[in-house]
């Protein structure tokens, strides 16, 4: 099915979204104001303190204090930047 010019547009154009950060294009349906790598670069030392600081974390336990969706938290374990052992995500 096509899409008509009209489903992406409002009063004032295109119906995009952009990081404050950095300026790329997010999605419109994120509900952070920044992409994921300006996310990222601001989120993660956060995290890894929080790890280093409190050793007996998980995922939910990260994203209810630190208010990060647990869905970006997950995302960093399958990219490999945190890693579980004991079920405790570790750096």
């Amino acid at each position: 099915m096509a899409h008509r010019n009209s489903d992406f547009l409002n009063d004032q154009g295109p119906l995009v979204r952009h990081c404050l950060k950095c300026g790329c294009r997010i999605p419109l349906s994120s509900p952070y104001d920044k992409c994921k790598e300006c996310l990222k670069k601001e989120l993660f030392p956060k995290v890894k303190e929080f790890i280093s600081e409190n050793e007996d974390v998980n995922e939910m336990m990260l994203a209810a204090e630190l208010g990060i969706d647990k869905t970006i938290i997950h995302e960093w374990v399958q990219e490999g930047h945190l890693e579980y052992r004991n079920n405790r995500p570790l750096l």
